[in-house]
């Protein structure tokens, strides 16, 4: 990040904590204070007075701080160079931009809130809610608001509800800290127990909240300990942890202590404890104003930082499934047996001891749900399995493996005999056992025998990434197409190879947008397009695809516009591109290959029952993709 984004980082980072600390006093003042200074008339007033204080200085703090923000937002928006040219950018963001207006909105709320802060509960509610109302509008302004669709919405309720419980909580800590010093201990107490309600609540909104963002924003776990969003996230989390401590610290000792034999001392720890709290809320606003700065971990391809990753895979393999479910059950049992024996005194010790006993004899078997990682594990290839990137693909293995593994990929080529380990067969199953991510990191850097020996040069200073992954995608499809051509059949899951259709209505489309649809795709040869059969009553959409771009429509049938189309869909189904003709594939409403016809075999798929009939099986029974299926344990 520059000097200036990170500027802008903080500056949104401060705007949301003094909006975090207006919504929480206001919340304290409506929900907590009430009960608390109704023990101690003599000095309610006073601790509204300076409740409503922060309220007001916190209002204008959001003001002040967001015109700043919107200032330089601006300046990095228009790439200005000067004081002159931001003023020029200003009113053209403010105005003429999404982030613009909705900080336009907030700051009217806020004005509104202003006058409402009298020392009145009615007053203070409504203020509450503008508050609450200004708070809410912070997705608009970010990641959420700018994606659209149903994840967007998902994603502005889900950090709706975040900020909300973030405010109650963390905003209400400078008060409770305020309120701590001014009541007696009695009504002091009563406050810090009408806070837990508010404060649980909020970390059991937030907890659910954060998994969703986690999930979509950082690419789940390894987005979170692989990229530069999920390391700022992984800072806000230990804080959040800690925050979490110290109040149950607050609750559970410290609370009870205040109304008991030596108030002074628990009044000074909890005032230190809250303080601390506030603290540590204010860097977690701050830190998610850098996350919120930064691009999400979605847009980054993870680094995976250990040596090894979780993986599901024991589950898909009969004989270590037993092991792994029970070394499971006997964890829970051993934390089941933890919380009883904490719970219960009189069987404490005996608990403990058998929760200790039954765990360290299930953690040996626990390993099996870890893998090997490399750092490109949890990589994505960014081609969508592209026609083009198959067939380019193609190419680089002919130039670049076919010595060592053959011209099928057997692992038959000429210099095979040579080499410290023989080359893997790239058309057997074991292919699979290996995702995206790790195919990538063996191809860029190689393998090494258990000698040290180089067993396969790395290719990563000869190959571009895009290279790589167009070689990875020719090897998914070859794999599938000579299991296709031995087997009858494609044994894993497939992808139809990605490529544009041209339509009789003009409209360009990628297989992307049919999504949902079923289609069927059929090979024809020759300058004469023939008008394909109908698909009976299902809802399918037909494709031709050609050895020649054609200049003319079949009817209501695309035709692919690449010519890469032919030679990918004839890798994919085992066949070469002279004797693809007159082939027809089936694939389904998620983009799975499902079926292949050629003239010949059996059940005609020219015949509307017959194709309506393998089209409705194959929607009742979706593939379920495991993409975790197989891998290598230690």
């Amino acid at each position: 990040m520059s000097t200036l984004e990170i500027v802008v980082a903080l500056l949104r980072g401060a705007h949301m904590a003094a909006l975090v600390s207006l919504f929480g006093t206001l919340v304290f003042l409506t929900l907590v204070a009430p009960a608390a200074v109704a023990e101690a008339a003599k000095e309610a007033p006073h601790l509204q007075r300076q409740l409503l204080r922060v309220a007001r200085i916190s209002a204008v703090l959001a003001l002040i701080v967001g015109i700043a923000w919107i200032a330089v937002e601006s300046a990095v928006i228009a790439g200005a160079g000067s004081v002159a040219m931001t003023r020029q950018a200003l009113p053209v963001v403010a105005l003429r931009t999404q982030f613009g207006q909705w900080l336009l909105v907030r700051g009217v709320l806020l004005l509104a809130v202003t006058p409402l802060l009298r020392p009145r509960r009615a007053g203070n509610a409504g203020a509450a809610v503008l508050a609450a109302m200004a708070l809410a509008l912070q997705p608009m302004l970010g990641h959420a608001g700018a994606l659209g669709g149903s994840l967007g919405t998902t994603l502005i309720i889900s950090e709706i509800l975040h900020l909300l419980a973030a405010g109650a909580w963390l905003g209400g800590l400078l008060p409770l800290f305020i309120t701590l010093g001014t009541l007696p201990h009695n009504a002091a107490a009563t406050a810090c127990r009408n806070f837990t309600p508010v404060g649980l609540s909020a970390v059991l909104v937030l907890g659910g909240t954060a998994t969703v963002q986690v999930t979509e924003f950082m690419g789940g776990v390894p987005g979170l300990f692989g990229t530069g969003y999920g390391h700022i996230a992984l800072v806000k989390l230990g804080l959040f942890a800690v925050l979490l401590a110290l109040a149950a610290i607050n609750r559970l000792a410290l609370t009870d202590r205040l109304a008991g034999t030596a108030p002074d001392t628990a009044r000074r720890h909890m005032r230190v404890s809250v303080a601390t709290e506030a603290v540590l809320g204010t860097l977690v606003v701050l830190t998610a104003g850098l996350l919120a700065s930064h691009a999400p971990g979605t847009h980054e391809q993870p680094v995976w930082p250990f040596a090894w990753r979780p993986s599901l895979s024991a589950f898909y393999v009969p004989e270590l499934r037993n092991e792994v479910t029970l070394a499971l059950l006997a964890a829970g049992a051993a934390v089941i047996m933890a919380v009883i024996g904490v719970v219960w005194r009189k069987g404490r010790w005996p608990a403990l001891v058998v929760a200790v006993i039954t765990l360290a004899l299930a953690i040996p078997h626990l390993d099996l749900l870890f893998v090997a990682a490399y750092p490109t594990s949890f990589f994505t290839s960014p081609t969508e399995f592209a026609a083009t990137a198959i067939v380019h693909g193609a190419r680089l293995f002919a130039s670049n493996c076919v010595a060592c593994h053959g011209a099928q990929g057997h692992g038959d080529g000429p210099a095979a005999k040579s080499l410290p380990l023989p080359p893997a067969d790239l058309t057997a199953s074991h292919f699979w056992a290996h995702n995206d991510g790790e195919l990538y990191w063996f191809i860029s850097h190689g393998i090494t025998a258990p000698d040290g020996a180089t067993a396969m040069p790395g290719f990563a200073g000869t190959l571009s990434s895009e290279a790589i992954w167009d070689l990875i995608d020719y090897l998914s499809a070859h794999n599938a197409g000579d299991t296709m051509q031995r087997t009858g059949n494609w044994q894993q899951p497939t992808p139809m190879p990605q490529f544009d259709a041209q339509c009789a209505n003009g409209r360009v489309i990628d297989l992307d947008d049919l999504r949902g649809h079923a289609l069927r795709i059929i090979a024809v040869s020759g300058d004469e397009l023939p008008e394909p059969s109908s698909a009976g009553d299902v809802d399918a959409m037909t494709i031709l695809v050609t050895r020649k771009i054609a200049t003319e429509q079949a009817g209501p049938a695309c035709i692919a516009s690449e010519p890469q189309a032919w030679t990918a869909l004839a890798i994919i189904v085992g066949s070469s591109p002279d004797t693809l003709a007159g082939t027809q594939l089936l694939v389904d409403q998620n983009a799975w290959l499902r079926a292949k016809w050629r003239p010949g075999d059996p059940e005609d798929w020219n015949d509307p029952r017959v194709l309506s009939a393998l089209l409705r099986n194959i929607a009742a029974h979706p593939i379920i993709a495991a993409s975790d299926a197989h891998a290598h344990h230690h």
